[in-house]
């Protein structure tokens, strides 16, 4: 996946506190209206009629109790569904992602009161060849083509001011809670290719202390930028939660379904619950 802005984030992990959070989260959200704009997303392969296996969901081993505080998990838990134009339903999926390498640390510096926390965006694209989105883009004389769909919750805010430079986006992203301890993220977008989704990723833009350089800081300083200004403030965001969708694991790897089959035409409703345990 291309980006323009300078942004970067971590994988879903065990984050003590992490809860707290949630609830400036959802402080932001406030979903648009549904549009899409030339940017390159995620490609995905002609679908076909769906059948009751499609549905795929992570096994993994079950694991002994251990006794003792062990800090709070971070989940986030995934539906795609890929629908016709007429309507019907030609792929559903279900999987689980992870905390990407930058999301510890804005966790940490937001419950340090150094980081706020502005607009996200879901990011569906390919593991390789084609994806769900194809886009054409120049700019800054370099030019490119980007395979991303982004589901945004606003094209004037960050992260779309600057992904949606290349990728194919659509407004309408949508946040609901936060409940106890979830928050939900959900909305569409029309493929305009065949392809395949392969890697997705939720994104979250922030505004960092005026005092902080652009950086984390090991020593934060508190932000006097409030949660409503930053929404239109932030110029930085970053991959906060992440997986690729592949057969082919790592050790110990929790499986996740195949890549999901796009034909353009095709609607791509996802939708992310955020949640700790």
């Amino acid at each position: 996946m291309k980006r323009v802005m300078d942004i970067s984030f971590p994988v879903w992990s065990r984050l003590p506190l992490a809860a707290c959070a949630l609830a400036m989260f959802a402080a932001t959200g406030n979903g648009a209206s549904a549009q899409q704009t030339a940017t390159k997303p995620h490609t995905v392969s002609a679908a076909v009629h769906p059948t009751v296996d499609q549905t795929e969901t992570p096994s993994g081993e079950n694991k002994p109790a251990k006794s003792g505080h062990e800090g709070i998990t971070v989940h986030g838990h995934w539906v795609i569904d890929v629908r016709n134009p007429d309507g019907s339903l030609a792929q559903h999926r279900e999987f689980e992602n992870s905390l990407v390498n930058g999301g510890p640390q804005v966790l940490s510096q937001m419950l340090a009161g150094a980081v706020v926390p502005g607009n996200w965006s879901v990011v569906l694209g390919p593991a390789t060849g084609n994806g769900p989105c194809s886009n054409n883009w120049t700019l800054n004389g370099s030019s490119g083509t980007s395979e991303n769909c982004e589901i945004v919750q606003s094209l004037a805010t960050a992260p779309a001011v600057g992904d949606c430079l290349q990728n194919i986006c659509a407004a309408g992203l949508t946040i609901t809670g936060p409940e106890t301890v979830s928050i939900l993220l959900s909305g569409t977008i029309v493929s305009n290719q065949t392809g395949t989704i392969g890697v997705v990723s939720t994104e979250l833009a922030y505004c960092l202390s005026p005092n902080s350089g652009g950086a984390f800081s090991i020593t934060p300083t508190p932000s006097t930028v409030s949660p409503v200004a930053c929404v239109a403030a932030a110029t930085q965001a970053g991959p906060f939660t992440s997986t690729t969708l592949t057969t082919v694991l790592k050790p110990g790897a929790t499986p996740t379904p195949n890549p999901i089959p796009v034909t353009a035409g095709q609607t791509i409703l996802a939708s992310v619950t955020i949640s700790f345990s």
